[in-house]
């Protein structure tokens, strides 16, 4: 289970979303994933501030690249910081094709 928290860069009109999980291979949940593609599309987030990109920031690497190729097909950044900096994730782009086949849509 995600227990994220997030928090809006206006200079950059970016929301960063810190999620953890109780173990490394979790995905952030696909209610999550829908709920931010829907502001990342509509360009506003809930507070009319406008949103250009969403960054998910893991604290675990592993998470980080275990939830990549999702975030990625979703158009949103992947990057790890372990206290040191935020570092972008790369990885390979997603190998499904439709938002069904990693089960974003029922």
């Amino acid at each position: 289970m995600s227990k994220s928290r997030s928090d809006y860069d206006a200079t950059q009109k970016l929301i960063r979303v810190y999620p953890t999980f109780d173990s490394p291979k979790t995905l952030v949940p696909r209610e999550e994933l829908s709920a931010m593609g829907v502001i990342l599309q509509a360009g506003k987030d809930e507070e009319g501030r406008e949103v250009e990109a969403i960054r998910y920031v893991f604290n675990s690497p592993e998470s980080a690249v275990y939830n990549q190729q999702a975030l990625s097909f979703m158009k949103f950044e992947t990057y790890v910081d372990q206290g040191d900096g935020e570092r972008p994730v790369d990885g390979e782009d997603p190998e499904f094709a439709i938002r069904e086949d990693f089960g974003i849509d029922d």
